[in-house]
């Protein structure tokens, strides 16, 4: 197997995850939700705001075609008025964003959590206090979060979710792999094999894997989540699209927020038709 290239070396003589320039449409929607999100219901809950990433990464990006530099979701969570922080990831990454965040003013207020986000799930809900608010980013590069991991986070507490659901390398790329094996993948992710029947329908691959979106967004109902119709596309520079970025809330709050932060698209146009399925 041939050797992984290095990360390139961010300003602050630390890694960073090299990325296309549609992380910048990423940290658009990830930014404006943090800080409506914050702004909007810190009075409303004396402050008590935890925030977890569970997929938290370096903390720096940089962009391959032009060399900028892209603060990750860490740091955006970090400008804005959190009262608890908890970042998941593996040693390596961990590792990293602990040497990122070293000096940081919010570093008392920081727990670092190593490993897996479905392992250690539990640890995790001990550094979350249960009186917050929780705002929880979830943004793996796959389909690598399962269901029932997310079932665990928001059981019996007040958890919002803002989430990337991979959908062009994790669910249509590799829907025929899926069709051809047992899926495990696929199956942990939506939290149940129904897919199966579902992709046996006529179509396209395409249209099988806006079926499995739907069916996702189905299975957030099932946990008391509203139905947020407003779902973000990311595209790359060859217009391929590459993920959804979706806000669940249990709370009309959350979507009035969401439709404020996604009204304006990253490129500046404005949205014609809140209600409609992008």
């Amino acid at each position: 197997m041939a050797d992984q290239p290095p990360n390139p070396i961010a300003s602050d003589s630390l890694p960073a995850r090299e990325s296309g320039a549609w992380v910048l449409d990423k940290k658009v929607y990830v930014e404006k939700y943090l800080k409506i999100f914050t702004k909007g219901i810190s009075n409303k809950w004396g402050g008590k705001l935890a925030y977890v990433d569970l997929f938290s990464g370096l903390g720096k990006n940089v962009i391959r075609e032009t060399g900028e530099e892209v603060d990750g979701s860490p740091l955006l969570a970090l400008s804005c008025d959190f009262g608890r922080y908890v970042f998941v990831d593996m040693p390596e990454v961990l590792a990293t964003l602990r040497m990122r965040l070293r000096s940081h003013p919010k570093l008392a207020h920081i727990s670092f959590v190593e490993g897996d986000c479905n392992v250690v799930i539990d640890e995790v809900l001990g550094l979350l206090p249960a009186d917050h608010l929780t705002l929880a980013f979830i943004d793996p590069t796959g389909l690598q979060i399962r269901f029932n991991t997310i079932q665990r986070l928001v059981h019996n507490r007040k958890v919002d979710l803002l989430m990337t659901i991979q959908f062009g390398m994790g669910i249509q790329m590799n829907l025929p792999q899926y069709i051809k094996s047992q899926g495990a993948a696929l199956t942990d992710f939506l939290g149940n094999s129904e897919w199966r029947k579902d992709v046996e329908e006529a179509g396209t691959v395409f249209q099988a894997g806006r079926r499995i979106l739907d069916m996702y967004m189905a299975q957030l109902r099932s946990l008391g989540y509203r139905d947020s119709k407003d779902r973000e596309m990311v595209r790359n520079d060859q217009n391929m699209l590459l993920y959804f970025v979706i806000m669940a809330s249990r709370h009309e709050l959350g979507e009035k927020f969401w439709r404020e932060v996604t009204k304006i698209r990253p490129s500046g146009q404005r949205r014609l038709n809140l209600d409609s399925k992008t």
